[in-house]
């Protein structure tokens, strides 16, 4: 794309078939709110099928959604760009209030009663795995981190080769929590695909409720501000994950009073790396 996208499609809309017109259809009329959806989102919305919306970027010169919502990502950014150049804004100032508010509609969207029973099969489980790509790496290892403070035993797996192969040996005693943020990525969809069919538990921390990933994990638990392609690794994005973990965190502890004593452990064990 092309500068005009938006305008391509209302051009080209009427002479789509009925399948892929709702979708076209459904894009025009919120262009905004299609750059933080799934594909299996888009379906829904749209009445349509994830092939058709497939079909529909295909047919406008794209190899796929991702594809399609970077590019209109870039339209309506330059769009915003030209709105918002006379008005200056404090980045710091922007941050912090976007940060806040990803913290406080993660806190609507976290469900406690799936928080404790994440909390109690983490707990039940002999060594838990954490893995997510690129920016979601970052929240595996901190997720990784937390986990050996209270005593368990946890690794975090940024290569994808290596998470699959943990994935292909994992057993009924064992724990994989994916990290997504957009719920579409393949080698996190197929880890965690590979290791709920091995009898793992698998839970997924995302930015979308309705993502391929969420489809094949046993549990989901969601954070807000969902990100566009051009927004990769957002803070507000991450802090809110963090969140979560955080909480998580604080429900095993809270079913198992003993992992306070293993904080005091772990403090203790690195206490001479200070000077």
């Amino acid at each position: 794309m092309k500068q005009a996208l938006i305008a391509s499609l209302r051009a080209a809309a009427g002479g789509m078939t009925p399948a892929l017109a709702k979708v076209a259809e459904t894009v025009l009329a919120q262009p905004q709110t299609t750059l933080y959806q799934s594909i299996t989102e888009l379906a829904e919305v749209s009445g349509s099928s994830e092939a058709s919306v497939m079909r529909f970027c295909r047919e406008q010169g794209f190899t796929g959604f991702q594809d399609f919502k970077l590019a209109m990502a870039k339209e309506l950014a330059g769009e915003q760009l030209e709105k918002d150049s006379a008005e200056p804004a404090d980045d710091i100032q922007r941050l912090v209030e976007t940060a806040v508010v990803a913290l406080r509609e993660t806190e609507q969207l976290i469900v406690r009663e799936d928080v404790t029973t994440a909390a109690q099969r983490l707990l039940g489980s002999q060594a838990i795995d954490c893995f997510g790509a690129a920016a979601s790496a970052v929240t595996a290892q901190y997720l990784a981190y937390k986990m050996t403070r209270i005593g368990m035993l946890s690794r975090a797996l940024a290569d994808a080769h290596l998470a699959t192969m943990a994935a292909g040996t994992a057993t009924k005693a064992t724990a994989h929590v994916i990290i997504s943020s957009s719920g579409s990525t393949v080698d996190s969809v197929g880890v965690a695909k590979l290791a709920r069919s091995r009898g793992a538990f698998v839970l997924g921390i995302s930015n979308r409720s309705k993502s391929p990933l969420a489809a094949v994990c046993d549990l989901t638990l969601i954070a807000s501000w969902p990100e566009t392609p051009l927004t990769g690794g957002a803070f507000p994005s991450k802090i809110s994950q963090l969140l979560i973990i955080d909480a998580l965190l604080a429900e095993m502890m809270r079913q198992d009073p003993g992992r306070l004593a293993m904080i005091q452990r772990t403090a203790e064990s690195v206490s001479d790396r200070s000077f």
